[in-house]
């Protein structure tokens, strides 16, 4: 009779104790591990700027204020220009504190039905005068949509997306001195999402400044705050969309945003 093997317990050599890894698997724990870091990233940027922004902005009033009521007395000693200067400078750190004020305060994401066709032709309509001034021409498909495209979304969050993204392409294409400048606004349906492309010709972006450009605190710019497309980021994604950056140094840059379209039931 044959004698049962001292070893009936262990397994098998060519048995896995546990399946290996699936490239899936990788992609999901890598995408955790990101978003765990963009959390702990914007809870500590809303902790340091909510102590820092309330400290500047009532200094910022005070010397508003001062300079409003001296400026009678500059402009009768032809100084008015000095009066304006300050006041320009005063107002657009104020308007640089409201920024950073965003990142701080909890936001209501209260959301309604539009039509974004007529919306973007209203953002269009902001930009015009701008960007005759800067030499450049815009575009836009609009004209072609007879349906409304509806999606929900909170107007004012997203209206400051698209002002954010306009604004930049005018001072991309304003950095390199073109007569012949072009920002081109195209609408894409699909499936259950809409695309909004922007495109302009301005000075473009290198590989390194595409993976870095929706960090917080990040610009290239000489007086730039580097929030103004990390809010984008942070808006978009909270109405379910994505947003991705596509550039090219010295031939321009794509900014697509996609959002849910809503569907009648």
């Amino acid at each position: 009779m044959e004698q049962p093997n001292a070893n009936t317990n262990e397994l098998h050599p060519l048995v896995p104790l546990h399946d290996p890894p699936t490239v899936e698997h990788n992609h999901l724990i890598h995408q955790l591990e990101s978003l765990a870091y963009e959390n702990q990233s914007l809870s500590n940027v809303r902790t340091l700027v909510a102590g820092v922004a309330h400290e500047i902005k009532n200094p910022l009033t005070i010397m508003k204020g001062f300079i409003q009521l001296i400026k009678p007395d500059l402009d009768k000693l032809q100084k008015s220009d000095i009066a304006d200067l300050l006041l320009a400078e005063v107002q657009r750190t104020t308007n640089l504190v409201e920024e950073f004020l965003q990142l701080a305060r909890p936001t209501k994401h209260t959301t309604e039905r539009i039509d974004l066709i007529p919306f973007l032709e209203d953002i269009l309509l902001l930009f015009q005068s701008e960007a005759k001034l800067s030499k450049c021409e815009l575009t836009a498909n609009l004209q072609k949509f007879k349906l409304p495209i509806e999606v929900m979304i909170n107007p004012g969050q997203l209206k400051q997306v698209f002002l954010n993204v306009m604004k930049n392409s005018i001072e991309a294409i304003r950095m390199t001195n073109r007569k012949n400048g072009h920002i081109s606004l195209s609408v894409r349906q699909q499936f259950h999402f809409v695309t909004i492309n922007i495109r302009d010709n301005g000075n473009g972006m290198d590989s390194s400044t595409q993976a870095s450009v929706f960090n917080p605190f990040y610009t290239t710019k000489e007086k730039g705050t580097g929030l103004g497309l990390f809010l984008t980021k942070q808006i978009i994604q909270n109405h379910n969309g994505t947003v991705k950056v596509k550039s090219s140094p010295s031939l321009g840059t794509t900014i697509s945003i996609q959002l849910p379209l809503l569907h009648s039931s």
